[in-house]
């Protein structure tokens, strides 16, 4: 047993205050607590707009984090689930039309791990409903430059633990100029201001401690205790939606920073050289692969998946099954579903590698040693 192991994700988060928050043309920026709170303030403002008759319907993927369906139950819209593809994280196009009818305001395009949905195949399925926005969910990628092509009537960041640029919490909501009248409506709906006397702790503490438990040799600690439950996949709802605070916005310049001059894609391509092409998510989907949270590998069965995982956790090379399972089976999701066969053949044979800052040497060795045939 090697009892040294790496995260599956995440970078070194700086405490550093210095440089300027980005700006991004044609949107209206407002930050928020959490990405998730992002996302339902993007879902209030999309069914405001809308104004349907009867319960507005959010569209999501039926495989993702069920802070989806926590965003959509606190913006009060029925979350209705769309099957992907069976080899791609992206909309079965078909099921996304079956699932569309006139009380949906909202359809969530998800970047997966930096694999971009076919956003311009959405815009051209959305013509026939134009009261629905499309809200990009950006909660595990983040541009390189702020002068990144968007395309979502809203677009959502995630400032939490394990997302691209990370300050263990935040999260921004850019929404177009042009739906600022909704979006105003929406905040005097959903956001709330801090209790009198309520002050929001200051990051730091957590973040040394962060930062300092992912050394290979402490983070066994967290990752092997079986109390702690690190990783696991559960439903939490979402209380509240307020602003980002102070300290943060202070830490995110230099983060975003420390982001875009990081090793990016010479890790991830080391480990791309690794991975059998016809198990490379990555190469698959090549056209709409950017940079990369955690390098994806799709395995043939199940219990090709299970073997590689086992193995490469023994060894503690940071590897993950993701979600394991279609969104309406996660704990604590209470949605009634189809079947969804995309979404479990996916969940049973996703397993991810990581592609972060820690990746050296000795761990891509390690990956190779692993994956041998």
């Amino acid at each position: 047993m090697n009892w040294r192991d790496i995260p599956p994700v995440g970078n070194r988060i700086l405490l550093e205050a210095s440089g300027e928050l980005p700006t991004f043309t044609g949107y209206d920026l407002h930050w928020l607590q959490s990405g998730t709170a992002s996302l339902a303030l993007a879902m209030r403002t999309a069914s405001v707009r809308a104004g349907v008759a009867g319960p507005p319907e959010v569209i999501l993927p039926a495989y993702g984090c069920p802070d989806l369906v926590a965003a959509a139950n606190h913006a009060g819209l029925r979350p209705v689930l769309a099957d992907i593809g069976s080899e791609d994280p992206g909309y079965d196009l078909d099921a996304l039309r079956a699932a569309l009818s006139p009380r949906t305001v909202a359809v969530v395009a998800v970047n997966f791990l930096g694999i971009r949905e076919r956003l311009e195949a959405l815009r051209e399925i959305l013509q026939r409903s134009p009261q629905v926005t499309l809200i990009e969910d950006n909660a595990q990628w983040f541009p390189e430059h702020n002068d990144a092509r968007l395309h979502g009537d809203a677009v959502v960041f995630s400032f939490g633990r394990g997302k691209p640029v990370s300050l263990l919490g935040g999260g921004a909501l850019l929404m177009r100029n042009s739906m600022a009248a909704s979006l105003g409506e929406a905040m005097a709906t959903v956001m709330t201001t801090a209790a009198e006397g309520e002050v929001t702790a200051p990051p730091d503490a957590r973040v040394r401690a962060y930062n300092l438990l992912r050394n290979p040799w402490l983070f066994p600690l967290a990752s092997r205790n079986p109390l702690l439950k690190l990783g696991r996949t559960r439903y939490r709802p979402l209380d509240r939606v307020v602003p980002l605070d102070a300290r943060r916005r202070e830490l995110l310049p230099a983060n975003i920073q420390h982001y875009r001059k990081g090793p990016g894609s010479t890790v991830w391509q080391a480990v791309d050289s690794l991975v059998d092409p016809s198990r490379s998510l990555a190469k698959r989907l090549a056209g709409r692969a950017g940079r990369l949270l955690r390098y994806p590998v799709l395995c043939a069965h199940a219990r090709e998946r299970d073997a590689w995982l086992a193995r490469l956790r023994q060894e503690g090379l940071g590897a993950s099954a993701m979600y394991e399972r279609p969104l309406a089976q996660i704990e604590g999701v209470t949605i009634t579903a189809g079947q969804c066969a995309g979404a479990a053949h996916f969940a049973a044979r996703l397993l991810t590698l990581p592609v972060h800052e820690g990746v050296d040497a000795r761990v891509l060795a390690g990956l190779n040693r692993a994956l041998a045939p």
